[in-house]
């Protein structure tokens, strides 16, 4: 299959072309390459995502796909580091850190009804294993399941409360499972075992996302 490139265009001047059908408009954008794509905006949006000047197609890893960018041109911005956003936070109207979803997967498509801010510090979703095991769903900030922590049935009640919102926490090469709470950090191996002053907790199988508590056991530090 043939690629086709554009010659000598900068992906980041490039004039954005607007075509708005009924209550939709789409907007032509670059990637580094040249390659042109295609995002979706809701037709009352075309003023204000025009006014933030030109975007882009830049790749992001937490999306592992492209999503729609811009550089600001505020005037606190030419006399510090650029500020790039993206065009779904200019859409909801929200710091661009906030964390976003597309609830498609589309994350060309800008359309309001298919962005979604993804609420933090909420309670996991769980799926049951087998009769003895259920695994935490971890999702990273923008709602995507990452990964899954077992854990004891009997240990649900205890675990996915209001209270803690469990995550995947890595630290060069070691990974643990934690939440964050006003009164500080929980690991979630200590909240199942709690171990004495002066005891850590060991998984028997070395696999840090194994909360089981057949595979814990309170060892001396």
């Amino acid at each position: 299959m043939k690629e086709v490139f554009l010659i000598n265009t900068n992906y980041k001047t490039f004039n954005n072309e607007y075509e708005i059908n009924g209550d939709i408009a789409t907007i032509s954008i670059l990637k580094k390459n040249g390659e042109k794509l295609s995002a979706k905006i809701d037709a009352s949006d075309v003023d204000k995502v025009k006014e933030c000047g030109v975007w882009f197609a830049e790749w992001n890893k937490d999306f592992n796909d492209y999503i729609v960018e811009n550089i600001s041109s505020t005037k606190k911005n030419k006399q510090a580091k650029p500020l790039k956003q993206s065009l779904q936070s200019v859409v909801l109207d929200v710091n661009p850190k906030a964390p976003i979803k597309h609830k498609n997967g589309d994350t060309l498509d800008n359309t309001k009804a298919n962005l979604e801010i993804v609420e933090r510090n909420t309670k996991n979703e769980y799926e049951i294993v087998d009769e003895d095991t259920a695994a935490i769903l971890l999702k990273d900030k923008y709602g995507k399941v990452i990964s899954k922590a077992l854990i004891s049935r009997d240990d649900l009640g205890a675990v996915i409360t209001d209270a803690y919102s469990w995550v995947l926490y890595k630290v060069h090469n070691d990974i643990s499972v934690i939440a964050n709470t006003p009164e500080g950090r929980v690991h979630l191996d200590k909240l199942i075992m709690n171990p004495a002053e002066g005891e850590k907790v060991h998984h028997i199988n070395l696999n840090p996302l194994d909360n089981r508590r057949k595979n814990l056991e309170n060892t001396n530090a």
